[in-house]
């Protein structure tokens, strides 16, 4: 009994951990402390989204996920609907015009 509990517990810990990705988001339009808190507070949304941080000062981020639940267009899709330029894919227009002032471009 003990061996198949062990066996078990084995098989559980590598299926999930075996899932789990991570990947690098470039963020090179991102302004302020809100822009950051709203792609953060978004993304960590995503079902299958684990873990996500995002550091204004290099303009980057890294999101933890598990492939089998979601892949990274779908996260990249959240974050250009949110109104912000990730992985040289391009902001929404329309949700980068109703963005607050602060975290626009600078022209």
């Amino acid at each position: 009994m003990r061996k198949i509990f062990i066996s078990f517990l084995l098989f559980f810990i590598m299926s999930c951990s075996s899932d789990s990705s991570t990947a690098s988001l470039e963020l090179k339009t991102i302004q302020c402390l809100m822009c950051s808190a709203k792609i953060e507070e978004s993304v960590a949304k995503i079902d299958g989204v684990k873990n996500v941080s995002v550091d204004l000062k290099g303009q980057s981020g890294k999101v933890v996920y598990k492939a089998s639940l979601v892949d990274m267009s779908k996260i990249e899709n959240v974050i250009t609907g949110l109104g912000y330029d990730v992985n040289g894919k391009k902001a929404d227009p329309i949700a980068y015009q109703n963005l607050e002032l602060c975290c626009k471009k600078p022209q």
